[in-house]
């Protein structure tokens, strides 16, 4: 039985309405708990049709190409299709900018409104990305210009019936149409310091006054700072049609691709909001919306609840430090890992749970890998049951994690993260490819039957490490994750390095690549606490000839000119 990867993620959004458009209409909120119609069967994930002639702009042509067009056949999200593969692109192997701004083979960059983990989405010629607290943003892919800006605070979801029976969220109403107009401003003139302070002070009365009307809709503790994720860490999908997105403040929806709100939800994280926040991404598998913040599966026409599982502190199935979320179709069946389970997408039934990861898994054939937070690989052989069900089986077991990593010493690194593997594994030839947040990276072989036979290279980076103490470092590193494209690794550190490898067993440096952008003390409002390089957290997207990272401030193009 061959399993077919989809989409994939780690890491947290945002979603749900606040304008539908410039014509400022607003969409329903679907109430938490309403059951919709039993959806239609699955659509084939993307790699089980029969490959037919490419054209521009449709989903026969490879991923990564710029004639590359998504479909509800064939959808993307974080990393692409979830393999982190992109065999179409052809990008650069050498850019660089320095801290005085001069550059090479940077087509354009772009200040945005604030900071976000989220990947950048492209969808034709447009790009898409997040940025905290709740914001969605459309981009020109071409110039970098911003289209459109979208806010999801929790005020979005209060109903009618609330709001009548409560008039003390009469005090917001206004506000949110205010935080359009910025929104708007932004759009028209870009970055200013003056918006920026006016959007944050806004953003946190409505937050304030939303909370003290009725606490259920506060946001949960702020993550960014103390933490992780933030509240947007999570990037969009799409299935060519439209943006769906979830968010860390417990809001989810659908925009159509000219920021027309289709429909918004809400789900309370506030009982599940872990020590780290909330890092997942959202997925699309044929009909269905899968929503890791809350586990639900929602209709993605109309964002009605399918099916919800618990996963609160009092649950026993469900890990909320378990962040990575992975879709991948096995013997006709979709399936998801969420919250270290593997969940069926047509009801959410549970088959078998993987060992504690924050990083997503990555599948092959018949198995399934995933790398533990601590260091180490788990081999999982899927074997099909009757009824579209299935076993997992963890098959290369040494006494811990699976088959252990060699590790480095932390007192070496004087971090106590040194041994830490939040990245995302990479499948490729017969290879998985696993880097932890200090930039060691394993190469694991899929033939191995034994924890000794497992990795076959073993290879501290040469990153250099610029931001050694910045407000992150004890509990992050490195969270970008490794990708293919073309015929090249690429693996970005936190502070704007990105290497250019070559796969295979043996370790062969193409090119070193630096993003030199210095972040003056408090240019954020509570963010930032002193100097330090622009933190690059997000995984690179490659779309043809180009690149796409999104910086802790800055969306950057890399292209040759």
């Amino acid at each position: 039985m061959k399993i077919t990867a989809c989409v994939l993620l780690a890491t947290a959004a945002t979603t749900a309405a606040v304008m539908n458009s410039s014509n400022g209409r607003t969409a329903e909120t679907v109430k938490p708990g309403e059951t919709a119609k039993p959806a239609p069967k699955l659509e084939k994930p993307a790699g089980e049709e029969k490959t037919a002639a490419a054209k521009k702009g449709d989903d026969k042509a490879p991923l990564g190409s710029s004639d590359f067009y998504p479909s509800p056949a064939h959808p993307i999200g974080w990393r692409g299709d979830g393999t982190g593969c992109y065999p179409g692109a052809t990008p650069p192997t050498t850019w660089s900018r320095n801290d005085k701004g001069e550059k090479k083979n940077i087509l354009w960059e772009v200040k945005l409104p604030c900071h976000s983990w989220s990947t950048p989405l492209i969808v034709g010629e447009k790009l898409f990305v997040r940025s905290d607290p709740y914001d969605l943003l459309c981009m020109d892919k071409n110039t970098g210009k911003l289209l459109w800006i979208r806010s999801h605070p929790p005020f979005v979801a209060v109903t009618e019936e609330e709001k009548k029976a409560n008039p003390a969220f009469k005090e917001v109403e206004p506000l949110i149409a205010e935080l359009q107009k910025l929104n708007d401003g932004f759009v028209a003139a870009g970055w200013t310091q003056e918006l920026y302070d006016k959007k944050y002070k806004l953003q946190k009365q409505i937050n304030d006054l939303t909370a003290k009307a009725d606490k259920k809709y506060a946001l949960p503790p702020d993550r960014w700072v103390e933490s992780w994720t933030g509240y947007t860490a999570s990037t969009p999908c799409s299935d060519g049609k439209c943006i769906y997105f979830s968010s860390g403040d417990g809001v989810a929806g659908c925009y159509d691709l000219d920021g027309n709100l289709k429909w918004s939800q809400y789900a309370s994280l506030a009982a599940g909001w872990g020590e780290h926040g909330d890092g997942d991404s959202p997925t699309l598998a044929g009909d269905k919306f899968i929503v890791p913040q809350g586990i639900h599966a929602l209709d993605k026409t109309n964002g009605k609840v399918l099916w919800t599982m618990d996963y609160s502190p009092k649950s026993t199935e469900f890990d909320r430090e378990q962040l990575g979320l992975y879709r991948f179709a096995f013997n006709g069946t979709d399936f998801v890992v969420m919250r270290g389970n593997i969940l069926r997408v047509s009801d959410g039934k549970a088959f078998g749970k993987l060992s504690w990861i924050f990083s997503s898994p990555v599948a092959h054939e018949n198995m399934l890998y995933n790398v533990h937070q601590g260091g180490g690989i788990y081999y999982n052989k899927l074997e099909p049951l009757p009824n579209g069900e299935l076993k997992a089986t963890s098959v290369v077991n040494g006494e811990y994690h699976g088959a252990p990593f060699p590790l480095d010493d932390p007192k070496k690194k004087d971090d106590a993260m040194a041994n830490f593997w939040v990245p995302s594994p990479l499948y490729h030839d017969g290879l998985i490819y696993c880097l932890s947040n200090w930039g060691k990276l394993i190469v694991a072989t899929e033939k191995a039957t034994k924890p000794d036979e497992v990795v076959v290279l073993n290879k501290n980076l040469p990153f250099d490490f610029k931001n050694p103490k910045h407000r992150k470092t004890w509990g992050c590193g490195i969270g970008a994750s490794p990708v293919l494209a073309g015929k090249y690794l690429y693996v970005t550190d936190n502070a704007g390095c990105t290497l250019v490898l070559e796969p295979g067993r043996e370790y062969k440096l193409v090119a070193k690549n630096n993003i030199d952008h210095l972040m003056v003390k408090g240019c954020e409002q509570g963010h930032w606490n002193d100097n330090y390089h622009e933190v690059t957290l997000s995984t690179p997207v490659f779309d043809g000839n180009r690149i796409y990272l999104r910086g802790e401030q800055n969306m950057y193009c890399i292209a040759e000119k």
